[in-house]
């Protein structure tokens, strides 16, 4: 099916015969990231806490024995922060690599995953409210996040995109486009 964009191959696989594809989209690499990276600022904070403690230690009279314990806690403290700034900053990365969002005349899509590749689907004739959020990041690169809400799954993020007004109101003509399509069975 070519459709003018590129899509992966597991994902064209997932569009059924007769299903039209209406909008492919990803999210912007750089406010996708930052907005995960709020909480650096405050990792960065715990990093100076123990430096107090470090000439306490290295000035006590204790044999070296005992010194052992302050040791083996900053090597745990600070490479558990160490662990967490890594963390914090490749996993969007590594999340951002893998995911798609494709809006057919049928259903949403969200293929996502770092390890493992992992696929949203929601109908959308189950579709209650389609919600857009800009936060500072969204606001500064012109991006946004859509929120589609739908009873008993969890809402589906579809996060940094280009261009939000334009594929929310996409989004909403196309939710009632497959309301008004249904007739209502006897």
């Amino acid at each position: 099916m070519d459709v003018g964009y590129s899509i992966p191959d597991d994902l064209a696989r997932l569009i059924v015969e007769g299903e039209r594809i209406v909008w492919v989209g990803r999210s912007v690499l750089k406010p996708f990231i930052l907005r995960n990276l709020t909480g650096l600022p405050v990792l960065i904070i715990f990093l100076f806490i123990p430096i107090p403690f470090i000439s306490v230690f290295s000035s006590s009279p204790l044999p070296i024995s005992m010194n052992l314990f302050p040791i083996i806690f900053l090597l745990i403290w600070y490479s558990a922060i160490g662990f967490y700034i890594f963390g914090l900053s490749l996993y969007p990365i590594l999340l951002w690599r893998n995911l798609y969002y494709v809006l057919t005349d049928r259903r949403i899509i969200v293929r996502k995953g770092v390890v493992g590749i992992d696929y949203d689907i929601l109908d959308l004739e189950y579709v209650q409210q389609v919600n857009l959020d800009r936060g500072v990041w969204d606001r500064l690169y012109g991006t946004g996040t859509i929120i589609v809400q739908a009873i008993g799954v969890k809402p589906i993020e579809i996060r940094s995109i280009p261009d939000p007004f334009r594929s929310v109101d996409t989004l909403r003509k196309t939710v009632e486009y497959v309301r008004s399509s249904k007739t209502p069975r006897v």
